[in-house]
């Protein structure tokens, strides 16, 4: 069986559930913006230094070295969008009894689904300042397993880190419909597996 929420894909067979997402227009754009002005700011970053240290103009040196900051930034940022995992972010296997989650595409964690009591949705607005006293806003759901007589394990992150945004009302809405949705749904396959 499969079902489909929004970006998400979740894959029920006789032995496993799988979560699956695919990227849209959106996070290739939002990949590609990074990744292009993080290379702008490598290349003024390495300009900057240059003349700095040629006419040991301080300002400059200063300059680039505040840009090697922002180049390092963006360049991880736009790497992190490159290379986040999307194909087995959550794996429910029915015959191990395990549930594992995808981190990064090096490092997964994984939970005896006997620990798990189920998953929780939580939110969060981040403000970011961006210059001249401007404020981005930036939120974010965590999907996090609630584990018997431990804390909240973070199993992966749904976040609306875009440049181009429409409403942020209706996209913190949007959110965590989405994010709620995913919950309940893999909420229903972890019941399920235990009775």
């Amino acid at each position: 069986m499969i079902k489909q929420i929004d970006n998400f894909t979740i894959t029920e067979t006789s032995t496993r559930v799988v979560v699956d997402y695919t990227k849209n227009a959106k996070d290739w754009f939002d990949t590609f913006i990074t990744m292009i002005l993080g290379l702008f700011t490598s290349v003024s970053t390495y300009l900057f230094l240059q003349h700095g240290f040629k006419t040991a103009n301080f300002i400059l040196i200063l300059a680039g070295i505040i840009l090697t900051i922002a180049a390092i930034y963006l360049v991880v940022s736009g790497l992190s969008r490159f290379f986040q995992p999307t194909r087995n972010l959550l794996v429910i296997n029915k015959e191990t009894n395990t549930l594992v989650s995808r981190q990064t595409p090096f490092a997964s964690k994984t939970f005896s689904l006997n620990e798990i009591q189920n998953l929780v949705v939580s939110g969060q607005n981040e403000k970011i300042s961006v210059g001249d006293g401007q404020k981005m806003t930036r939120t974010y759901f965590t999907i996090s397993a609630k584990l018997k007589g431990k804390s909240d394990e973070r199993l992966f992150t749904i976040n609306t880190n875009r440049f181009f945004r429409p409403s942020i009302q209706k996209l913190e809405i949007e959110l965590y419909s989405k994010a709620k949705n995913l919950a309940s749904e893999i909420n229903r396959h972890l019941k399920s597996k235990h009775q």
